[in-house]
């Protein structure tokens, strides 16, 4: 096996994925109300109702973006009625943020389709043995790791 070629048509396939994942975004989901909720608001959802409470920072964390981003993000949840900020009882300082009704709503409903995505998932990966499963775990990890690494890279240029 030619690695070079390899490692070209894994980058190529890579970006692809990435260009479908981000298309999904551009459907937005109403759930009956004025507002429309894009694939990666739903996401943000999800990580406030999977760790409730999370500050800024932590939020920040969890999505794999800056402090910034989720701040904006934040403030367009907020504006749509899907996300509150309320100030930590232990730090009148720090903001924490949780679900309202209308977002548990969206949370819930999106934690559907994301159990039929990983039911999917799960039956492809039922016809491949352990050891490749891990190495794909391996490989997105590594991904993950070069990417937080570019963007260093990228930030000590400017």
């Amino acid at each position: 096996m030619n690695k070079k070629h390899a490692s070209s048509e894994i980058i190529d396939r890579f970006l692809r994925l990435v260009n479908k994942y981000n298309a999904l975004g551009k459907h937005p989901v109403t759930f009956g109300t004025q507002h429309k909720f894009y694939h990666s608001e739903r996401h943000m959802l999800d990580i406030v109702g999977d760790c409730p409470g999370l500050n800024i920072t932590e939020f920040a964390k969890a999505a794999g973006v800056t402090k910034g981003a989720i701040s904006q993000v934040v403030a367009k949840l907020e504006k749509k009625g899907a996300l509150k900020r309320y100030k930590n009882d232990e730090n009148d300082k720090e903001i924490r943020i949780k679900l309202t009704p209308l977002g548990e709503k969206i949370y819930a409903h999106h934690q559907g389709v994301n159990a039929e995505s990983i039911h999917h998932l799960w039956r492809e990966l039922k016809n491949h043995p352990d050891d490749k499963i891990e190495f794909l775990l391996h490989m997105f990890k590594w991904f993950e790791e070069y990417f937080d690494g570019s963007r260093e890279r990228m930030r000590a240029h400017q």
